[in-house]
């Protein structure tokens, strides 16, 4: 007999923010003051663009790593948990459960 696998292994791995939801449609890159990604040498200098598009639930333009309460991961992404942006591309009003 062959053991069962409890579903597919994920394809990838991303952070749990709007980059790895299905509801993210990505635009390009912006300038971005909170820019999370490091230098790669010390030639260079810190990078200062983050990609960027718009999100389907909200109706809005995000940073790829804003976080949402409504993150809606793709089945072929095992996300890790990140620490929140300071600033939001825009600010989103997210919906109280009654």
């Amino acid at each position: 007999m062959s053991p069962i696998s409890p579903g597919p292994e994920p394809f990838m791995y991303s952070p749990k923010a709007c980059v790895s939801c299905q509801q993210y449609q990505h635009h390009g890159f912006d300038e971005d003051k909170h820019c999370p990604f490091q230098q790669r040498s010390s030639l260079q200098q810190k990078p200062s663009r983050t990609p960027y598009g718009r999100c389907d639930r909200h109706g809005v333009q995000v940073f790829a790593t804003q976080i949402c309460n409504a993150h809606t991961p793709d089945p072929h992404i095992e996300c890790f948990d990140v620490s929140n942006r300071p600033e939001p591309r825009v600010a989103i009003q997210e919906g109280m459960p009654l």
